[in-house]
């Protein structure tokens, strides 16, 4: 940031001394939201869930961005995971786009892992967390 807002500092000077001194507040506003925009993604980012299984239970701590940690345990035999599409409906009524659900679910209790993820991180966790499965279901 310190660089950034040295570059920007000394692209406004230049045109300070052209005479467009207003450009320098809207680079100074550019940087206040960059500055904003990187604190928002790194508060995201501490947003966290440890996956453990072991013979009896498969355990979910999950860790919220404000520090928070809740804990969900579910009995490890017979445990499923699966891609359960979750159909987002805009104000039309018309499907805008399906956001798929990682669940994990055996006889009437379920959770879903992963509801912050991309799509394509849900999909890439699926076989890891069968593969976890199957390990403590042994």
């Amino acid at each position: 940031m310190m660089v950034l807002g040295g570059l920007m500092l000394t692209m406004g000077l230049g045109f300070f001394l052209v005479g467009a001194w207003p450009v320098i507040g809207f680079m100074g506003a550019e940087i206040g939201v960059l500055y904003i925009v990187f604190k928002l993604n790194y508060r995201a980012a501490r947003q966290r869930e440890h996956l453990m299984a072991t013979k009896d239970t498969f355990r979910i701590e999950r860790i919220s961005v404000d520090g928070e940690k809740t804990v969900d345990e579910l009995p490890t035999p017979w445990l499923k995971a699966k891609l359960v599409p979750n159909v987002k409906v805009d104000d039309d009524d018309l499907k805008s786009r399906e956001v798929p659900k990682l669940i994990v679910s055996s006889h009437g209790k379920s959770t879903e892992i992963g509801a912050f993820l991309h799509v394509a991180e849900k999909r890439e966790l699926l076989p890891e967390v069968d593969a976890m499965l199957k390990d403590a279901q042994r």
